[in-house]
C-alpha cells in the first residue's frame, strides 16, 4: 500500500487473563512515519487498563521478491508520565497481520511487562 492510511490493530486472541494489545494508526507510508493510540488491557484484579498515544517509523523489509513485511516501530510520547510503551509491530504486506513484541514500563509494583502478540486489522465503527 502506498500512501497515507488508517488501521486498526488488536489481539487476535487473547487468553483468560493474557494482555490484550490495541493499536489505531495513521500510517504515512510515503514518509515512513506512524502515529496513533495504544491500548494494554488485562482483565486481572485491579485491572490493566494503559491508553497511551505513540510515534514512530514504518520501513519495509523485503528479503526476496514478493516476499515484503513492514517494519512498525512505536514509543509513547512522554515518558515523564511515569508509563512509557514501545511496540515493534512486523506486519504482512497487506497490512492485515502482524506480530507485536511490547515492552510496557509502568509506575506499579508490576514495573516492566514484556509479551508478544499476534494482531490483526479490524474494521472500527466510525462515529
Amino acid at each position: 500500500m502506498i500512501g497515507s492510511f488508517i488501521v486498526s490493530y488488536q489481539t487476535a486472541e487473547v487468553l483468560a487473563g493474557g494482555y490484550n494489545l490495541g493499536l489505531n494508526l495513521f500510517v504515512d507510508v510515503a514518509h515512513g512515519k506512524a502515529s496513533g493510540m495504544s491500548s494494554v488491557t488485562q482483565a486481572i484484579n485491579p485491572p490493566l487498563d494503559v491508553q497511551l498515544p505513540v510515534h514512530g517509523t514504518v520501513t519495509d523489509m523485503t528479503v526476496m521478491p514478493k516476499n515484503t513485511h513492514h517494519l512498525v516501530v512505536l514509543e509513547s510520547s512522554d515518558k515523564t508520565l511515569g508509563r512509557h510503551i514501545n511496540v515493534r509491530l512486523v506486519t504482512t504486506d497487506d497490512w492485515q497481520t502482524g506480530t507485536a513484541n511490547v515492552t510496557l514500563f509502568l509506575d506499579t509494583a508490576q514495573g516492566v511487562v514484556q509479551f508478544t502478540s499476534e494482531v490483526k486489522a479490524v474494521k472500527v465503527a466510525q462515529k
